[in-house]
């Protein structure tokens, strides 16, 4: 026979010391109040550091970061449609530059070949 289908006493199903409680030990009392928005933290964050060396990196890092977006390679996420034209959206300038490449650096396979439209067949 299959299982007691439904009859006599509740059978577990899965081992309940493995979630941390006995048979017959008191549940945990129920939480009434949601937990503190940010926690005392035991360890501080380490202050930055500061000088004419960092402050020159960090131009450094900003000059690359704007030189990468001013390319012609630098794929932008669309941008959604939306209901309310921003003023500044409308007169923001864009500085693209447009890419030139030096086709003497580059392998002929990835110069662009303009594709010319075939006839139709002759007849035979």
């Amino acid at each position: 026979m299959a299982g007691n289908k439904g009859r006599g006493r509740a059978a577990y199903t899965f081992n309940i010391e493995a979630v941390g409680f006995s048979r017959g030990e008191r549940l945990p009392d129920v939480v009434l109040k949601p937990p503190p928005l940010f926690p005392d933290t035991d360890y501080k964050p380490v202050p930055l550091k500061t000088g004419e060396g960092e402050d020159y990196m960090l131009a450094l890092k900003q000059e690359l970061r704007e030189t990468v977006k001013r390319m012609p390679y630098f794929i932008e996420t669309p941008e959604e449609k939306q209901d309310i034209d921003r003023y500044s959206k409308r007169y923001m300038k864009v500085y693209k530059e447009e890419w030139i490449p030096d086709w003497r650096r580059l392998p002929r396979e990835m110069m662009p070949r303009k594709k010319f439209k075939k006839g139709p067949k002759p007849k035979r």
